[in-house]
């Protein structure tokens, strides 16, 4: 029993000890062989050899743990699968729709509905609606928003009538009431048809002034008057002091003519200007007055006239029309101010 020895270790008869010592040289053999072995006996049912150390020969039975695996199922979004060979096995792609996979987007302006939103893009986000002026800083229609010091703040509304100022310290805006003086747009527009009337004027003011601009009729030869104040037409309390001259204190009782030439249709030739000076007062005989240019007809000659108009009536002036003697105006734009 010389022999080396064999891969599991066990020692092989030489060809002399075949012929000496045969049954001693299988003894030792057969020792060798069963003790390699030993690790393979036993076992239960429906368990399975395996490795125990590095060593050789080294085996444990245990349980099988692995189980058969008979068939590979699946379902949305999971596809692929089988009983047999080599499976493949794939995932959806996600949607607003169907669940799946889905890429991750750190941009804060996309517009995907396949991606997803990461920590990152969520952190910027928030960051930006952090920085952004909250909505419920205006709570009432018209309010107004600025920063104070530090942050945005509220100026709600102001009243009627009132004006955005500075504030005295020069530190923030605020409303105020506009100061004695100054003039305010109460009506402005287009001239069409045969007159023009001025309505519900308000009392608010001292002084009221009519810019009647660039105006014309559809044709030669017409005048232009105040044709009536407060409604009042031919019983009329106003008086052209440009034509005549009223020594007796009477008044004529046809309306003002604010020209006394007929007027071209050139459009754009005519403009007059006219101030009614304390029109809230119910005092009678308020004295007023008008400026006028413009292309009279029948030849290239401008005129320019200015004359003066009473209110004989004791009511305030609330309205006023300002009318054409024929036809339409074919142009013109007029302007109201209230004057302080």
């Amino acid at each position: 029993m010389s022999n080396p020895t064999s891969s599991f270790g066990w020692q092989m008869p030489t060809a002399t000890d075949l012929v000496t010592d045969l049954p001693a040289d299988f003894e030792v053999f057969g020792q060798a062989v069963d003790s390699s072995m030993a690790d393979l006996l036993g076992g239960t049912a429906g368990q399975i050899l395996a490795k125990n150390t590095n060593a050789n020969m080294d085996f444990v039975w245990i349980t099988n743990d692995v189980g058969d695996i008979t068939a590979v199922n699946t379902t949305a979004p999971l596809q692929g699968g089988g009983t047999s060979g080599a499976l493949t096995l794939s995932i959806d792609s996600g949607s607003t729709t169907v669940v799946g996979a889905v890429q991750l987007e750190d941009s804060t302006a996309s517009t995907s509905t396949t991606k997803a939103a990461t920590p990152n893009s969520v952190k910027s986000a928030y960051d930006l609606a952090n920085g952004a002026i909250a909505k419920t800083t205006v709570t009432t229609a018209g309010d107004i928003i600025y920063r104070n010091a530090t942050v945005p703040t509220r100026l709600g509304i102001g009243t009627a009538g009132q004006v955005l100022q500075v504030n005295s310290g020069a530190t923030a805006p605020e409303w105020a009431t506009p100061s004695a003086g100054g003039m305010t747009v109460l009506a402005s527009g287009s001239l069409s048809g045969s007159s023009l009337a001025l309505t519900s004027i308000s009392q608010a003011y001292t002084d009221l002034r009519l810019n009647v601009y660039n105006f014309n009729g559809g044709t030669t030869g017409y005048t232009v008057s105040i044709s009536t104040i407060n409604g009042n037409g031919n019983t009329a309390y106003i008086k052209d002091t440009a034509s005549a001259r009223a020594l007796d204190g009477t008044f004529n009782t046809t309306p003002t003519q604010i020209n006394s030439l007929a007027l071209t249709n050139n459009a754009g030739s005519n403009v007059f200007q006219f101030e009614l000076f304390n029109y809230s007062s119910a005092v009678p005989h308020q004295g007023q007055f008008y400026l006028g240019a413009g292309q009279a007809s029948g030849g290239p000659q401008q005129y320019f006239q200015a004359g003066s108009f009473y209110n004989q009536n004791s009511t305030a002036i609330t309205a006023l029309t300002f009318a054409i003697s024929t036809g339409t105006f074919n142009a013109g734009t007029y302007i109201l101010y209230g004057v302080k």
